[in-house]
């Protein structure tokens, strides 16, 4: 049934009750449990789930562009969490999610409709919330698809995801239209593509053909007309630039969800800015419960930065919490800093005039911003909010006219109706092209006015300077992350330096009184510059004209290291019977288990370990036993189609091998024993030893042209220490530490060393290596160097070792082979370590053999 709308003097909503804490009542002890579970392998995951954990955060991964790719901690933290509420706690229901993890419950009243599984997501404005919400949609399709049925029908493989409005919906498309989401980011394993069958349908689109999974993207208003057109929380202003509301025609309300209806399975129901679901008896939250009545919902999921009831309190329900100050710290978005000024604002009923020392503050800074960003092709945007349509217009014309190069002829755009009242027809697709755009370097628009907070959906990179002129009271329902909201995404998000990109936020007392309690809210305080005297500077990196003479090559190879496609050939040549394996106990009272050890456990410590990871179905013949095994073996090699070849080697080694003897597998004993959690693992893991080795193959390398020289590198924007050096191509030495900057001052000052350069990531040189689990991994060294000798080194300077370190060295050195014998140039490979060069005090490259890891060139070369 629809929920009963509240009346306005019924109590506030039942889980209305954390208005005093900081985060959701479930979030800390959530925390510490998924911490817990990943502690212990994340157990009770399926093989599906754990492939995906494993290829989006333990894999590497590179853009299109070359540049490394890797998930947030703040992305990880929020599906790992989803990952647990719902597969290894199986939490259902918020009142058994608040029964379970909530603090205070005797201060909770439970929900009255509470149908299914209602998570949110709390992630600040800019952290990433798309792409979690796309890492989700693939656990659960991936799992419908790949898992055995009594597994696979609790997943969904159909989805919707709803918007608020036509400006958030806008964004979404850009992601999700033509599953651009699903190809541009590493979400999909390539043992998985037999599997993806999915179709994404935007708003207004046709499906094309049956898929096996479909994402269906609409804004709320698709289902139910709107006719209190007074109450909508954008207004015309708004909608006007960035996207009228569709009309709510009957065929189209209907459209999505009879088309969900007539899908079978689950689905999963997406809301994003999902504050606007806080009503328990809202239009929005009785759409869902309609969907639910004809088709399963499997859970709910709410992303917001302001999860908040109207009191300010945090959702309940909110399981993940990533606020803003942690992406802040983090530099997931830009750094606030306020612009402190002794400004008198002059007594006059114009606001060009009242505000002329706040504007003129505000455009000198966008000027220096202009100026410093222009080597990095990048474009500041300014952005003004007043508090009137007549102060808006009034000050756009004025620095428009006060400063027509940068801000006159279109290069100013007000974002509400003009003076007249309305947008007109034929500029409106103009305006919203333009507003769209800004971000381009191509793009007319430097300067943005509106009366409007721009809450949401507003995706703007190059915003720099904000300028606040207008008071923020509780009645204009504002939060105050929402008002500098729309300049914290950054400009450089695919950048993989370390830069620490900042807004400047410059305004009146009532606008830093607003921005004041934001600090409070996070318990974090801004830093400050004083308006007009603090200089801004951006340290770019960059390759100079006048020093090619310093300027390296490296040479462009193709990989050594690939992952074979097939391992026919080497599956059927295994002999089972030289496994070093333990025999199996094939009863009870087998002499067997008395002796059974495996890696160090006996069968019952064993079992303990592995009885929820190794879980097996109920099975009812051996045949089923060996399908199933077979199937995880070829998943934990990443090799899902050798499923066929493999099944004969797991027959044999039950048949022949696991338990010492000959055994009949029609014998319902040896179903039993087959089927344990301990025959399981042990089966499992005794393959995948024997697999894993033959599953990356080394290929010859070859050269495919002529070597990258370091000049060709973009200039990029860097925090951290540097060093000016004059042996080096690029204007500065960006170094992460302080012992790279005594090394880069070393190399500097050696003088058997003609040129050197840090390797920047930017740049993309990497090696590429196997880790411990298999994992096909990027390695990217600290240094190259040219000494007079014409050799060239690729340096690795190592503080603290990890265990991979010994993979990346073997790799650098076999690199550096290659390079010499294809190239004909001698290169070498040197590792650094920090203790070693501070006690030996070297003055030449040379010095550093008696560190003892030179890699040795051919004597021929």
């Amino acid at each position: 049934m629809p929920r009963r709308k509240k009346t306005a003097d019924e109590s506030p909503s039942l889980l209305d009750i954390t208005s005093k804490l900081r985060s959701g009542p479930c979030v800390p002890p959530l925390r510490e449990a998924v911490k817990s579970w990943k502690a212990n392998d994340c157990n009770g995951i399926t093989d599906t789930t754990r492939t995906l954990l494993n290829f989006w955060f333990k894999a590497d991964h590179k853009l299109k562009t070359g540049r490394p790719f890797r998930y947030h901690e703040s992305q990880q933290e929020a599906i790992e969490t989803l990952i647990y509420v719902w597969e290894v706690e199986k939490i259902r229901t918020r009142k058994d999610l608040l029964e379970r993890y909530a603090q205070n419950i005797h201060d909770l009243r439970l929900p009255p409709d509470d149908g299914f599984a209602r998570y949110c997501t709390k992630m600040a404005t800019g952290s990433g919330k798309t792409k979690v919400m796309a890492l989700a949609i693939a656990w659960q399709y991936f799992n419908a698809r790949r898992e055995q049925d009594d597994i696979a029908k609790d997943y969904a493989k159909t989805f919707l995801l709803i918007a608020p409005n036509v400006i958030v919906l806008e964004r979404l498309k850009s992601d999700f239209a033509n599953g651009n989401i699903f190809r541009e980011d590493p979400i999909r394993p390539k043992e998985f593509g037999i599997f993806w069958d999915f179709e994404c349908v935007m708003r207004g689109e046709g499906e094309r053909a049956h898929s096996e999974g479909v994402l269906f993207l609409t804004n709320i208003q698709q289902f139910y007309d709107r006719p209190d057109r007074g109450k909508d929380e954008e207004p015309d202003a708004m909608t006007a630039i960035l996207g009228p509301k569709p009309p709510a025609q009957k065929l189209e309300q209907s459209d999505f969800a009879e088309r969900i209806a007539h899908r079978a399975g689950h689905l999963l129901v997406i809301n994003d800015e999902a504050h606007h679901t806080h009503d328990e008896g809202s239009e929005w939250n009785n759409v869902i419960d309609k969907l639910h009545e004809k088709t399963p919902i499997t859970a709910q999921l709410d992303f917001s930065a302001t999860p908040r009831f109207q009191k300010g309190s945090i959702f309940p329900w909110t399981i993940s919490d990533y606020p803003l100050k942690q992406a802040i710290l983090h530099n997931i978005v830009k750094r606030p800093v306020k612009g402190i000024a002794k400004i008198v604002e002059a007594k006059s009923e114009y606001a060009s005039v009242k505000y002329k020392g706040y504007l003129t503050a505000a455009v000198e800074r966008w000027k220096e911003y202009r100026d410093q960003l222009k080597p990095l092709n990048k474009k500041p945007v300014l952005f003004i909010m007043m508090n009137s349509t007549e102060e808006a217009d009034d000050v756009a014309e004025w620095i428009a006219k006060a400063y027509p190069a940068e801000f006159g002829d279109g290069k100013t755009q007000i974002i509400h109706t003009d003076k007249s009242g309305e947008v007109s027809k034929k500029d409106l697709d103009a305006a919203r092209t333009a507003v769209r755009g800004v971000d381009n370097p191509q793009n007319p628009i430097h300067a943005i006015v509106s009366v409007l907070m721009l809450r949401e959906g507003w995706d703007v990179q190059n915003v720099t300077v904000v300028v606040g002129l207008r008071p923020y009271t509780a009645k204009a329902n504002i939060l105050p992350e929402q008002a500098i909201g729309r300049g914290l995404r950054l400009m450089f998000r695919d950048l993989t330096t370390d830069y620490t990109e900042r807004v400047d936020i410059i305004g009146n007392q009532k606008f830093l009184e607003f921005v004041d309690d934001l600090e409070k809210l996070e318990e974090l305080q801004f830093d400050t510059f004083e308006v007009g005297k603090d200089k801004l500077r951006i340290l770019t990196i960059m390759p100079l004209e006048d020093r090619k003479q310093f300027d390296i090559g490296l040479p462009l190879l193709t990989p050594t290291l690939v992952r074979k496609k097939s391992l026919v050939d080497e599956i059927q040549a295994i002999n089972v019977m030289s496994f070093q394996t333990i025999m199996l106990p094939l009863t009870v009272d087998d002499p067997n288990t008395k002796t059974f050890r495996y890696e160090g456990h006996d069968i019952l410590t064993l079992q303990k370990i592995v009885e929820r990871d190794y879980k097996v179905p109920e099975p009812q013949t051996a045949q089923e036993l060996i399908g199933y095994y077979a199937r995880r073996i070829a998943e934990a090699v990443k090799l899902p189609s050798q499923f066929s070849v493999l099944a004969p080697k797991v027959r044999d080694f039950f048949e022949n091998k696991a338990f010492g003897r000959w055994v009949d597998l029609e014998k319902h004993e040896t179903v039993r024993a087959m089927a344990t959690p301990v025959a399981s693992y042990v089966c499992t893991e005794e393959f995948k030893k024997v697999l894993k080795q033959l599953s990356i193959s080394e290929q010859e390398p070859q050269l495919i042209g002529p070597a990258r020289m370091l000049s060709s590198c973009q200039p990029f924007p860097w925090s951290r220490k540097v060093l000016e050096a004059n042996k080096s191509v690029f204007n500065m030495t960006p170094c992460d530490n302080d012992f790279e900057r005594d090394f880069a001052r070393f190399l500097e000052n050696a003088e058997d060393v003609s040129a050197f350069a840090k390797l920047p990531q930017p740049f993309g040189f990497s090696i590429d290596y196997v880790d411990g689990g298999m994992n096909l991994r990027s390695y990217y060294p600290d240094f190259v160097a040219l000494d007079l000798n014409g050799h060239h080194w690729l340096i690795e300077t190592k503080g603290m070792e990890s265990a991979e370190v010994s993979q990346k060295d073997a790799a650098a050195g076999n690199w550096c082979e290659n390079a010499s014998a294809l190239t004909g140039t001698p290169w070498r490979y040197r590792k650094i370590p920090q203790k070693g060069f501070e006690v030996l005090q070297p003055r030449l490259l040379a010095d550093l053999a008696a560190l003892g890891f030179p890699q040795e060139i051919s004597p021929s070369l």
